[in-house]
């Protein structure tokens, strides 16, 4: 990996980081589970500049500093968080690579956050052995695609920018 690809890359999980650590200690918004998505941001930017496994890769070690530094490492919240950036990151280049002709950074960042949100309330049904948190699938999934229009609209200008 060349030099500059890799300082740029560095600053891009250093950004990722500071906005996943600023996101966590925001007040929750009135509906539990539902967070603006910010770090995403960095994740659908590296995904088209870059590449699926360097954006996986940033995905993976964000969650990881981000679980160490709010010392909720190996906790529920941290396999929680690991399985949405990780789907999220896999729907976003699955899409991107089908249809990328055809669709906008807003459409994939949409379905990232839809992906996002599925895979966590998944894994919360798994790690707590209920399928009832599950009736929250239909809201969750509205405010998740709506975050992820906000975060495809941001990610688009900056792309635009060629930051």
């Amino acid at each position: 990996m060349e030099t500059k690809r890799l300082i740029r890359l560095s600053m891009m999980l250093a950004m990722a980081l500071i906005l996943g650590l600023i996101e966590s200690s925001l007040p929750p918004l009135p509906v539990p589970g539902v967070k603006l998505g910010l770090a995403n941001i960095v994740n659908l930017i590296i995904l088209y500049t870059d590449g699926f496994f360097e954006s996986l890769s940033i995905a993976v070690i964000r969650v990881l500093l981000v679980s160490i530094f709010c010392g909720s490492l190996f906790s529920i919240t941290f396999y929680i968080s690991l399985s949405g950036a990780i789907a999220s990151v896999i729907g976003m280049f699955l899409i991107y690579n089908l249809f990328h002709n055809e669709i906008s950074t807003i459409t994939v960042s949409s379905f990232g956050a839809f992906i996002h949100i599925s895979a966590q309330l998944l894994t919360v049904s798994v790690l707590m052995n209920t399928w009832d948190i599950l009736y929250l699938f239909p809201l969750l999934s509205i405010l998740g695609v709506a975050t992820g229009v906000i975060t495809g609209i941001i990610s688009s200008y900056i792309l635009r920018l060629r930051l």
